[in-house]
């Protein structure tokens, strides 16, 4: 959409894309966020400094644009032995499943925990195959269109999932795909599970994805509302 500008600052409603998506890490509790950055990540440091909602900002720079398992190998050492968050940067769900997730993957004792939506065609996104609640397959990208569960970007992980990232080879399109390390999760015997989304999932990926999300600015900031 733009070779100046960083997608995630790209202003919705007169405010970089990116705060919706940190105002909802806050409110998830979220105290320390990891951001990677990449081609002109100097005005994502720029723009958000080291500090946002006391939140602490650290940047991760994947020099190369070799993958998702890659970028999130990067933060291995920021992560350390606890569970933790992690999140797309074009992607923004209704504030509440930020908080549904953690305690989602508390209550069933997960090592992963993916955000899933229906839709008529996954092909842009990935296929995730369930048994009940439990994921038993996920296929980054498939050949479609085909119905079925996507990702939408949100995940609770355990650090665990770093060693099967180290794991990974690269894809059909050359990249190192987070999402092939978590089939290696799911094969392992691991418990992986899936939480339907609540409320809406908003992506900036193209021009028709920007007009709705500036159509839907308002509801972004009527959305937020902090944890009981």
């Amino acid at each position: 959409m733009t070779e100046k500008t960083p997608k995630v600052l790209i202003p919705i409603g007169n405010r970089p894309y990116i705060l919706y998506l940190l105002d909802r890490l806050w409110f998830a509790g979220c105290r320390k966020v990891a951001i990677v950055i990449g081609h002109l990540g100097d005005q994502v440091v720029a723009t958000l400094g080291t500090q946002y909602r006391g939140m602490e900002l650290t940047y991760l720079t994947q020099e190369r644009p070799t993958g998702t398992a890659d970028a999130l190998l990067l933060a291995e050492s920021f992560v350390g032995n606890e569970p933790f968050m992690m999140t797309w940067g074009d992607i923004v769900n209704a504030s509440a499943n930020y908080i549904r997730i953690w305690q989602f993957f508390r209550d069933k004792k997960a090592d992963a925990v993916l955000l899933v939506d229906y839709r008529d065609d996954v092909s842009p996104g990935a296929d995730v195959a369930l048994n009940e609640d439990r994921v038993i397959g996920i296929v980054e990208k498939p050949p479609g269109p085909r119905p079925g569960w996507n990702q939408t970007g949100l995940f609770v992980l355990s650090p665990i999932i770093f060693d099967f990232l180290r794991q990974v080879t690269p894809s059909v399109r050359g990249e190192r795909e987070f999402t092939d390390a978590v089939q290696k999760l799911v094969q392992s015997g691991h418990r992986v599970f899936a939480l339907p989304l609540s409320g809406f999932a908003f992506e900036l990926g193209n021009k028709d994805q920007l007009q709705v999300l500036e159509r839907n600015c308002a509801l972004l900031m009527d959305d937020l509302s902090p944890p009981s």
